[in-house]
């Protein structure tokens, strides 16, 4: 996969010319011109101490650091971005497990534009999902057997801003994973941000649920520009439902309505959801598969307005 990282600033080629040259100089000039070209040549150095590489990667542990790396990568400026309208695939792959799956999600993959996948597995990826230049962004969550699995945000933009989200399941002690992502938008001063989350699923109550979604909200509050915040959204009771219905309603997000509506369900209820803000859908649609325990949701998004 590919990853965007600034070049590392260097001091500039004529720092060493303006010593060359100062030989011929008087002592006393010579000694001044010296002292001009050291503290530029601190300067150069200092910069390339304090200059980021991009893009700015938030691990699980420092995750409180989010914020701060999002409010940065906002204030960068570019020309080139992820341009709307785009395709966006969300699915969650079930490890994997079925020998057909990469097959079927490589040719998925070719025609989209940003893919949100929850229970992935990394070591599976296909030399074609490769060839496709998307660049992913991996969270590590529940790692069964020494493979690691988790949510992995694919898109044909680099992005800006990687954070790491982690939750804990209330029985089973295990890690639910969020990935958090900025892109820049083409032809825009605005931003795009993504929250690809895999919801806790076995708890009484709906306490540990709550504070999960809670996490990823304030940084989405945060956010002033378009918003896609969806994945395996775990949403089995009415409990549930209604405690990501305040969160999206607060937030001012817009769920992606599916007719006719095969997302995989328990008790009733659909489990995968997309919802957006400062977006709006031209398509969608949900696909019935064999190769994976959920069916994929696919969507058609451009800016408002455009």
């Amino acid at each position: 996969m590919n990853w965007s990282f600034g070049a590392p600033n260097k001091p500039p080629e004529t720092t060493e010319m303006s010593l060359r040259s100062s030989a011929t100089l008087s002592p006393a000039r010579r000694l001044s011109v010296t002292r001009i070209a050291t503290v530029l040549l601190a300067c150069c150095v200092s910069c390339g101490q304090a200059a980021e590489e991009w893009p700015l990667i938030v691990t699980a542990d420092q995750s409180g650091q989010c914020a701060q790396a999002l409010s940065k990568g906002r204030q960068l400026t570019s020309i080139d971005g992820l341009s709307t309208p785009f395709s966006l695939l969300n699915w969650n792959v079930e490890k994997a497990q079925h020998p057909d799956l990469i097959t079927e999600f490589a040719a998925y993959a070719e025609r989209s534009d940003l893919i949100f996948l929850q229970e992935a597995v990394p070591l599976k990826k296909s030399e074609t999902v490769i060839a496709q230049s998307l660049y992913e962004a991996f969270v590590r969550g529940y790692v069964q057997n020494e493979i690691d699995t988790g949510v992995l945000t694919l898109a044909r933009t680099p992005h800006r801003v990687h954070c790491h989200l982690l939750a804990t399941e209330p029985w089973l002690r295990t890690p639910k994973a969020t990935s958090v992502t900025l892109y820049p938008l083409a032809g825009s001063d605005a931003s795009l941000l993504t929250v690809n989350l895999h919801a806790v699923n076995f708890s009484f109550g709906v306490k540990a649920y709550r504070a999960q979604l809670e996490l990823a909200a304030e940084l989405m509050r945060a956010h002033q520009g378009p918003v896609i915040f969806g994945g395996d959204l775990n949403t089995w009771s009415d409990r549930r439902q209604s405690t990501l219905d305040a969160v999206t309603d607060e937030l001012g997000l817009t769920t992606v309505p599916f007719s006719p509506d095969h997302r995989t369900s328990r008790f009733g209820r659909p489990l995968d959801h997309l919802y957006v803000r400062g977006l709006t859908w031209q398509s969608s649609k949900t696909v019935q598969v064999e190769t994976s325990d959920h069916n994929p949701l696919i969507v058609t998004l451009q800016r408002h307005g455009s």
